[in-house]
């Protein structure tokens, strides 16, 4: 029993029911497929009763969602409130969902609990779980122009000048999402460049029209006749963003390049275990684009790894949560377990994106 100070009018000390308990409603179904088109829409009335603490309290009530089987290590909170019910769109379920590192397209189990907190002195109250399959949908923007599968910069502000075909993977835009490309790269200033969708070829292009941007940021168009990109006014090294939703790129200056210049992985889960520096080429990623770097290895079970941007050094690393799709996290941000391996051993193709900022893994 844990006494609360306070008395109520007969002088009497309320006192903390010692059997508390949340009881979490069943949810409408089991498996649910969100669609875009109902993002407005009320995915769920979620509903409980207690805890019953035993006296007037007020309590805030947290919806939590993880994957299943996570033990909510990197849960979210769906919402918050102060009282039951409460509904939550398919939106909001959808937008938590993928800030978990879920796959739009890609069922998932998951679990949802109510947490109850009534003082920061007090340990909260949970639920029980109510798990479910869900598929969220992809919420990303449409592009107002077709998204090219490919995407290379020429201009006389790179490092290649007009020379076309250009250089790989140096001058190829790395792929963000489904609607963007990236970039960082030395530009020289005072000088101009274009966006071509096939190397090789000046059969198309993305330019601006007229008057259609500065250097740092402007609009641009599919063949919008002979005007070039206005690079920036001096040299640097700079990140571009190519945004087909907005039809919009974007310059910054930076003080130095986020993407190495090579790219290792170590670890129990690999064919050469810990040792560092790791066997070449068989441990050593391929460049495939301005920030995307790949490579296939047999990995083992139940064991880990990092990525090393210099082979023999322990200075710097990245590496995740997710054992085959995730965040990329750098130095002490990477867990001290490393990063897990899938949950079967094989050969996998493993991709890590320094423009998204993300890793995969897909058994070959």
């Amino acid at each position: 029993m844990v006494l609360i100070v306070g008395c109520d009018e007969s002088g009497e000390k309320p006192v903390l029911n010692d059997e508390l308990a949340i009881e979490f409603a069943d949810l409408s179904g089991t498996t649910f497929v969100l669609l875009k088109a109902d993002a407005d829409d009320i995915f769920q009335e979620f509903e409980w009763s207690g805890p019953d603490y035993g006296f007037d309290a007020s309590v805030t009530y947290t919806v939590e969602l993880d994957v299943a089987g996570n033990n909510f290590a990197d849960a979210v909170i769906v919402t918050t409130t102060s009282e039951s019910p409460v509904e939550v769109t398919v939106s909001t379920v959808n937008t938590k969902l993928l800030s978990l590192g879920l796959e739009p397209g890609v069922q998932v189990d998951v679990e949802v609990r109510v947490k109850a907190t009534v003082l920061s002195s007090m340990d909260p109250i949970y639920s029980d779980l109510k798990g479910f399959n869900v598929t969220p949908y992809n919420d990303e923007p449409d592009p107002i122009f077709p998204f090219p599968d490919e995407l290379f910069i020429v201009g006389s502000a790179t490092p290649g000048g007009w020379s076309n075909p250009v250089s790989v993977p140096t001058q190829q835009f790395t792929r963000i999402n489904s609607y963007s490309y990236g970039m960082v790269i030395n530009l020289t200033g005072g000088q101009e460049y274009l966006l071509l969708p096939v190397n090789g070829s000046w059969d198309n292009k993305y330019n601006p029209p007229t008057g259609g941007g500065s250097g740092a940021t402007g609009s641009f168009q599919p063949n919008a006749g002979g005007n070039n990109i206005p690079g920036p006014a001096v040299d640097g090294t700079y990140k571009i963003i190519i945004d087909f939703s907005t039809g919009t790129y974007t310059t910054t200056l930076l003080t130095s390049n986020p993407i190495p210049a090579g790219l290792f992985i170590v670890g129990d889960a690999t064919p050469g275990g810990w040792s560092n520096p790791v066997p070449v080429p068989s441990q050593q990623f391929t460049q495939i684009s301005n920030g995307e770097f790949e490579l296939s290895l047999p990995l083992t079970t139940a064991k880990s790894y990092l990525f090393l941007p210099v082979n023999g050094s322990w200075d710097n690393k990245y590496g995740g949560t997710e054992k085959l799709k995730g965040k990329l996290l750098k130095n002490g941000d990477v867990p001290g377990s490393n990063t897990p391996a899938p949950d079967a051993s094989g050969t996998y193709n493993i991709k890590v994106n320094f423009l998204s900022n993300k890793y995969s893994l897909e058994l070959e």
